[in-house]
């Protein structure tokens, strides 16, 4: 093997070693002819998610990989291999795949990597599915609220029902003609 293709191929792993080493989050896909169109597709949504897409060498990966965490997905790399791999929000990645991989049959999802954790395609598709941080914080804050306005209306009946009946009484004692 000539000396170019050595420093090439070490360039290449230590690319993937920085690529894995800055990663919140992976995908790794099988992708069996997609066109360049296709995969500059994909690619420009993965930018648009904050997240890097790479076409990679089986075994380079795994050269990459070894001694990390990363190295658990060796299993994966096989066959005509790419992965994406999340700067940012990794559910952002994962519903941008799941959504490529959805419109497109040569595209699939074999596995993602998160948190030192090895997920399933289907643990893919799950996190994929995951509402948005925005969604979640809604929700929270709703679940909050909803609680303590029922406790002001508890708590605001009894002087409510109050004002009434003083407002009974006084309409009342205003009506009959005084004694005087």
């Amino acid at each position: 093997m000539s000396e170019v293709k050595k420093m090439s191929k070490a360039d290449t792993v230590e690319a993937m070693r920085r690529a894995i080493a800055s990663q919140k989050g992976a995908v790794v896909a099988a992708h069996h002819g997609l066109t360049v169109a296709e995969v500059t597709s994909l690619r420009k949504k993965l930018r648009e998610a904050d997240a890097d897409f790479k076409v990679v060498k089986n075994t380079l990966m795994r050269l990459a990989a070894k001694g990390t965490d990363f190295s658990k997905l060796g299993d994966v790399f096989t066959g005509p291999t790419a992965v994406g791999f999340a700067k940012g929000n990794p559910v952002a990645l994962a519903k941008a795949m799941k959504d490529f991989a959805g419109g497109n049959p040569k595209f699939k999802l074999k596995a993602g990597y998160l948190d030192g954790k090895v997920l399933s395609a289907k643990e893919v598709e799950a996190l994929a599915d995951t509402p948005s941080r925005q969604v979640l914080l809604a929700r929270l804050a709703c679940g909050l609220a909803s609680p303590l306005s029922r406790l002001a209306q508890a708590l605001s009946g009894p002087e409510r029902k109050l004002v009434y009946a003083l407002n009974s009484i006084h309409d009342q004692k205003s009506k009959q003609p005084s004694a005087g």
